[in-house]
């Protein structure tokens, strides 16, 4: 029996429980899966709580994915390169950092037939996912990167870090509609990382006219999952561009974690579509 917990704050709506639980039955591993309401500054009592309730690993949202480091015995080459952890493994009372993240995104954008390597990359927002994701885009040598953010000194402090750690320049704007009509005239994935469109967010792209800056063969990405076809995905595919949601993200992230946590090798585009089937019911339902 092996027994997981995901831990964030706020975490009532995650999906994280119903994605592990899809791919531990389906490969037929035991397990329990918890979802542990931690609030920030709250670690401490939580790793009381883990070690009481021999818990073998846990996976982190908000706020806690740069909290966490200090606390680690030894982090993987992933998290050593973002600053950032999602996944944890509990091996002999010692805590071993990982990242996924950035890992899942890219095995979700490969499916499409797209490679990070060579394009030009555009991010919208400057939260933590696009700290990750640029510095990704870097590493496997993306043609160029942009980020455009309504405050443009959140996406100047993301394109200096990821200068200091990879020697790419990265070119920043503010995110207004003229902007991204300018950006999206080159651009091969456009990666919308911002709040808009999520479910339970009144907030939307005032209008959509600069997907039709876009090249007729780029991709939009969003990473929202909750709708799974958020307004701007539905805009770009009337305009027959190729799209990509979050699931593929949330998906993908989970799956290496639970290679991490069973130890077991399996084949992930397999086992992704019973988990997106799983996934599916949880959000219609």
């Amino acid at each position: 029996m092996i027994r997981l917990a995901v831990i964030g704050d706020p975490i009532e709506h995650s999906l994280s429980p119903v994605v592990h639980s899809a791919a531990l039955e389906q490969l037929g591993i035991p397990f329990t899966y918890e979802k542990i309401k931690v609030k920030k500054n709250g670690l401490e009592a939580f790793f009381r709580y883990a070690a009481e309730k021999k818990i073998d690993g846990f996976n982190l949202t908000m706020p806690h994915k740069v909290d966490i480091l200090p606390y680690l015995y030894e982090i993987d080459g992933e998290a050593e390169r973002f600053q950032s952890v999602n996944t944890v493994k509990v091996r002999d009372g010692k805590l071993y950092g990982y990242n996924t993240d950035a890992e899942g995104y890219k095995t979700a954008l490969n499916m499409t037939g797209r490679r990070l390597k060579d394009s030009r990359v555009v991010i919208l927002g400057a939260g933590g996912v696009v700290r990750t994701l640029a510095l990704k885009a870097a590493f496997e040598e993306a043609a160029s990167i942009q980020i455009l953010n309504r405050t443009v000194l959140k996406a100047e402090t993301i394109a200096s870090m990821v200068w200091q750690r990879t020697g790419m320049e990265v070119a920043v704007g503010e995110l207004n509609d003229e902007t991204l009509k300018t950006v999206c005239k080159n651009c091969d994935i456009l990666i919308q990382a911002t709040p808009l469109g999520m479910q339970g967010i009144d907030q939307n792209f005032k209008q959509f006219a600069f997907l039709d800056a876009l090249p007729k063969d780029a991709l939009v990405s969003d990473l929202i999952y909750q709708p799974d076809r958020t307004l701007l995905l539905r805009m770009a595919e009337e305009r027959g561009l190729a799209t990509l949601n979050g699931l593929g993200m949330l998906i993908f992230q989970a799956l290496l974690a639970d290679r991490i946590y069973t130890g077991a090798e399996f084949h992930m585009p397999g086992l992704y579509y019973n988990v997106l089937e799983a996934v599916h019911r949880e959000i219609q339902t």
